[in-house]
Order: C-alpha cells, then sequence, then structure tokens
C-alpha cells in the first residue's frame, strides 16, 4: 500500500515514521487550504475583504476538522497521498464553483436538499452556462494534474512506507488505514446528524460562541463558514412539534373555526362553483420603483399600477430574496407558511410533500366544487418534485412547454412570453366543459438575464453598471409581462364565462441586485412584490391592505367573491386579523407594523398557536383534522 508513490528502495523505520506524519501535515494543511476556498468563494459575493474574513469565522477550527476527517477518510482507503489530494481537490473545487455560481444567481448558498437538482442536468446546464460547466472541467483537469505532478516530485526523496515490508508488519498497516477510515467515517456520519438533540458536534459548535442566523442562511456561511451551513443544514425534523398537540385539542380548534367558518358564511350568497379560478405565479415579477435605494426614470409596470389602484391587490411578503418560487406556490395552495417549519427546511415540495400519497391544499376543495384542476408550466416539471408534489395535491393534469399550441417567445426573450402562457390559459377556459382551477407558474422573467432585448428598461442609479445593464434586461421583461397581463385581462372581459385571477410575484429578480440590497433596503422591502385579486363579472372592493403572506391570497379571493370558506380559511382569515404577513423571520400585524414574537399580544399569540397546531397536524402530524379543515362549512 502507498502513501506516497515513486521511490522503491527500502525505508528505515524512521524514514516511514516521516512518511506518515508528512502525509498526515499536508492533509491537515490541505483540509486548511480546502476550507479557506470554501469562505472565500462565500465571501467572493458581495462580502467585503473576502481573504481575510473566511479565518474570522468562530468555529473555524471545527470547520477545518471536519474537511480533515474527509480527507483521512479518502487516505486510508486509497492508501495514496497524490490520488487523496487530487480526490478531495476535486470536490472541493467542484463545491466551491456550484456553491459560487448559486450565490451569484440566486443569493442562496449551497445546501445538501440541493442533491435533488443532479436529477435536472439539462436544467442546471442552461442556467449556469455551458462556458462555466466547460470552466469547471478544466480546472478539475488542472488540479488532477498538478497532484499528479507534486507526488512525482516528492516521491523521490519520500519513499513507500510498504516497500520491503514483510507480510505482518503490512496487515498491521491495513488494520491501522481500516481504523483512520472506521473513526473518520464514524465522526463525519455524526456529523451529518447534526440537528439531531445532543449531537456532540453541535454541541462543540455552539460551544465556540457563534450565532446561528436562522432565517438568512447566506450570512449564516459568511458568518460561520460554508462546512458550519452545509451541517447546519442537514436533515431536520420539518417541524416541532407544538405544546399541546393532541387528537382532542385538534378536534377542539377544527371545531372552532368550524362555527366561526359556519357563521361567516351565513351572509354569504356568492360561488365560486362555475367560476374560473386562475392563479398567476408571475416568475420574478415585483416593482423595482418600490426601492428606495434603486431609481427608475419609470416604471417598468404601470399598467398593472393602475390596475392595482382600482382592484383588491396589495404587497406580499415572500419567503426569499431572488429565489424561492415552489415554497410561494406551496404557501398558496395549502395555506401553510414556510416561516412554522424548522428554519433549515429549504423546500417543502422536496422535504416533506412526496413523502405522502395525498397533501390537503385547496385544490381538493376546488375539485369538490366542480373545477377540473389544471397545473400549467411553459418549461419542465421536472425541477422541485413538481410531478409528485401536483399528483398528492390532487391536479387532474399537468401541462408544460411541450403541451402548448404556440410556445412562442417574445422580442428576444430567452424562455416562453407570459403572452403565450396567458393564450394557453385562455384556450383552455374556452375548451372546456367545467370551470377551470388554472394554477399557472410563469417562465418568462426567470434568470439568466444578460443578451435578451434590444431595447432595455433600466435604472437611472442605484446601481453599479454591471447590475443596472441587467436590471435593464429584467425591466423590458417585466414591461412585457405588464402589457400580456393587460391583454389577458381585456381578453377574459370578453368571455361569457366567469373567470377570476390571483397574480402575484413570487420572490424579486436574482443576478440584477447586488446581494447587500437586503441590508440596504431591509428585510421587509427586499421581500415585497405585488398582488392582484380581479374577476371579469364584479368589481372588488380595495381597501388599502396591509402586507400579506401568500398564505392569504385564496382566503382574500373567497371573502371578495363571498364564497361559503372552509374552516381552514376561516382559521387563515382570524390569523390575518392579527398577523396578516409571517416571512422571511418578520411579523407584521393588522397595522402594517412589523412586531417581534415576544411582544405579540395575547390575541396574536393565541391564534398563531391555533395555526401552528393545525399546520402541524396537516403537514408531518397525524392528520386528525385535515378532512375537516378543507371541508364545506355550511
Amino acid at each position: 500500500m502507498r502513501f506516497l508513490p515513486g521511490n522503491t528502495s527500502t525505508p528505515s523505520r524512521r524514514k516511514r515514521l516521516v512518511t506518515v506524519v508528512l502525509a498526515l501535515l499536508v492533509t491537515l494543511i490541505w483540509a486548511i487550504i480546502a476550507n479557506y476556498g470554501l469562505d472565500v468563494a462565500t465571501w467572493a459575493v458581495g462580502g467585503a475583504n473576502p481573504w481575510v474574513n473566511p479565518w474570522l469565522a468562530k468555529p473555524i477550527v471545527l470547520n477545518v476538522l471536519v474537511v480533515w476527517l474527509a480527507i483521512l477518510l479518502v487516505l486510508a482507503i486509497t492508501g495514496r497521498l497524490w490520488l487523496t489530494l487530487g480526490i478531495t481537490g476535486l470536490i472541493t473545487l467542484s463545491l466551491a464553483v456550484i456553491h459560487l455560481t448559486k450565490l451569484r444567481l440566486r443569493n442562496d448558498p449551497l445546501v445538501p436538499s440541493d442533491t435533488a437538482f443532479l436529477a435536472q442536468p439539462d436544467f442546471l446546464v442552461e442556467m449556469v452556462g455551458k462556458s462555466r460547466v466547460v470552466m469547471a472541467v478544466v480546472g478539475m483537469v488542472f488540479i488532477v494534474l498538478m497532484s499528479w505532478l507534486v507526488g512525482r516530485v516528492v516521491s523521490r526523496w519520500l519513499p513507500h512506507i510498504a516497500t520491503g515490508m514483510t507480510s505482518k508488519p503490512k496487515w498491521a498497516l491495513r488494520l491501522g488505514r481500516l481504523v483512520v477510515a472506521g473513526v473518520s467515517l464514524a465522526l463525519l456520519l455524526s456529523a451529518g446528524n447534526f440537528n439531531d438533540p445532543g449531537n456532540p458536534w453541535k454541541a462543540a459548535y455552539d460551544a465556540t460562541g457563534l450565532r446561528w442566523r436562522t432565517w438568512d442562511q447566506r450570512v449564516n456561511y459568511l458568518r460561520n463558514g460554508f462546512v458550519a451551513g452545509v451541517l447546519y443544514n442537514t436533515h431536520v425534523e420539518a417541524m416541532k412539534q407544538p405544546p399541546g398537540y393532541t387528537k382532542a385539542n385538534l378536534e377542539a380548534i377544527a371545531a372552532k373555526y368550524t362555527a366561526m367558518a359556519q357563521e361567516q358564511n351565513r351572509g354569504r350568497k356568492g360561488s365560486l362553483d362555475n367560476v374560473n379560478v386562475v392563479t398567476v405565479l408571475s416568475e420574478s415579477f415585483s416593482d423595482p420603483t418600490w426601492l428606495k435605494t434603486v431609481t427608475w426614470p419609470q416604471t417598468p409596470v404601470p399598467l398593472l399600477e393602475k390596475q392595482m389602484s382600482k382592484s383588491l391587490s396589495g404587497k406580499l411578503l415572500t419567503p426569499g430574496f431572488g429565489s424561492g418560487t415552489a415554497n410561494v406556490e406551496f404557501e398558496m395552495l395549502t395555506g401553510q407558511s414556510l416561516s412554522q417549519f424548522t428554519p433549515q427546511l429549504q423546500l417543502p415540495y422536496e422535504q416533506i410533500v412526496p413523502h405522502y400519497d395525498t397533501y390537503p391544499s385547496a385544490v381538493e376543495w376546488l375539485k369538490a366544487h366542480n373545477h377540473k384542476a389544471i397545473a400549467f408550466h411553459p418549461f419542465t416539471f421536472r425541477m422541485y418534485k413538481r410531478p409528485e408534489v401536483f399528483k398528492a395535491f390532487g391536479f387532474d393534469e399537468l401541462l408544460d412547454k411541450s403541451k402548448m399550441a404556440d410556445p412562442f417567445r417574445q422580442d428576444g426573450g430567452r424562455f416562453v412570453s407570459d403572452a403565450a402562457a396567458f393564450g394557453e390559459v385562455e384556450q383552455i377556459i374556452k375548451s372546456e366543459s367545467q370551470p377551470v382551477f388554472m394554477h399557472l407558474i410563469s417562465m418568462q422573467n426567470h434568470m439568466p438575464y444578460p443578451n435578451q432585448y434590444k431595447d432595455p428598461l433600466g435604472p437611472s442609479s442605484g446601481l453599479p453598471p454591471a447590475y443596472s445593464k441587467l436590471a435593464g434586461q429584467y425591466g423590458r421583461g417585466a414591461n412585457l409581462t405588464d402589457k400580456a397581463l393587460h391583454d389577458f385581462l381585456g381578453s377574459l372581459k370578453q368571455l361569457d364565462e366567469p373567470t377570476v385571477v390571483v397574480f402575484y410575484g413570487d420572490h424579486l429578480p436574482p443576478q440584477i441586485y447586488p446581494s447587500t440590497l437586503p441590508q440596504r433596503e431591509g428585510i421587509r422591502d427586499s421581500h415585497q412584490t405585488p398582488w392582484l385579486i380581479w374577476s371579469n363579472t364584479e368589481k372588488f372592493a380595495h381597501p388599502e391592505q396591509p402586507t400579506t403572506s401568500p398564505t392569504q391570497l385564496l382566503p382574500l379571493l373567497f371573502d371578495a367573491t363571498k364564497t361559503p370558506e372552509p374552516p381552514m380559511y376561516a382559521l387563515l382569515d382570524a390569523l390575518r386579523a392579527q398577523l396578516p404577513a409571517m416571512d422571511a423571520g418578520i411579523l407584521i400585524d393588522a397595522n402594517n407594523n412589523e412586531v417581534k414574537r415576544s411582544a405579540l399580544t395575547p390575541e396574536q399569540a393565541a391564534v398563531l398557536h391555533d395555526y401552528r397546531l393545525v399546520q402541524y397536524d396537516m403537514s408531518i402530524g397525524k392528520r386528525y383534522v385535515a378532512d375537516q379543515m378543507f371541508a364545506n362549512a355550511n
């Protein structure tokens, strides 16, 4: 077995010992370099002093130890130092490049649950770009060659430690490697259970005095290091069981909100039974003029602003900045808030819903009220395990780009246009014999943004030139969406079928703003997008609304149309009267003010506790009342 290649002379016992010590020292130095490289990748995106700050992370010793254990495991398995350096170097480079790319494109760090994206290589190449993939491959080849060359040079004066050994010492060497591999693997497996109660690694990290940033994983990685960030985001229970979770308590809560729904429904004469319901998640759609530190000479979305002034509308508090599409649609469809899950839970679509054959959502209520449920995405459904998720929700049909009649792009746009998507929705409404529930997830304004439109519409100040150029591309795309939505609503007015539309943006766009924007604007302002509820048969009252979470969009629709609501929406109504928005680590009260959890009133705390119990029950609990909460309450 060889730790170092080359020299075939029989080494003395002293030389063997020196070789082993030097091999351990080299792997330790390599671990320090690898850990530093991963942290530099984090600081390279919007961080000050990217070459200095990685050394300031409080748990840096523990971070290096984790990396060192991984390197020792590979060394014990291969028995070759140069091969170990090459393998671990390749892994480190790959992680750093992927981490850096994700931060630049989506303002999110690399987390363990991202391994789900490996099933969509075509999408990853399209998002990242072929040039970056080629550069990564070249870098990998370079590392392999350098490792081999260093190994050849070192082998001239450090011989193979197994050279000249008799059978017994060789077996002792193999046993030693087996022990090192076993200990390293055991410690790494323990680290992989980082979030388990009483985990020694978690205790060791906590003892360094670090502070976990539960609502901003990018800052978590910045302050505590890449390794600490990854460990913090390993598998975790989706939601802690709230106090008082018993069947009797849940049945009492369900009875309470059933009675509340019955009381509210007595005066409601509306119905959605024969009404088409269209929900439009508009990819990366926002009103950029809402920002305080970026100035636009004109709004890219003037038609929407005009429509919002005379329709039920407001600002939506979204869970993510620059990403989080699946989380926003999860909240809208289920009424369950990401804010109530464990902070490390990144994607309910991937980490919760696929584990169940069925999952409570508004889809089941709408299907019970004569609707055909269709999910439509003018791209591909491979992302976020949507086929499994939408099957659990109960959708009857999934339509993607391949099934569109005319999936045209507009004015040089990279993806299927919103105009094409809206046209498809209109044709489906006309062709179906029963009312439809159309859940549209648009694609037009998805990143990457460069080199699309010849007539960009960008800001006049507030962004560096490179960002401003990308913002101009985004602004023109948003403007096309603005016009397409206006034309879509105009066409629906001509239909003789009653139709309601719930339109909302899922998050601010990535790429066009620096990662420091949340610090400049504040968390709230960097997580707000427009929402609009509209009907082609009636004009809804439009009082000024406080900032609202996606969970409240469908209850607001039921209220606006005076449709008798299920108990789940009576609960959400009660929650909205106290805390209409809870996302991105903040709470907003009915007066549109941010409030701290420690300062909640008794009324706010009580309804939030009811909501937490119901969400736990309907997500990962025993579902004592899941059927009742989405049932008719007439």
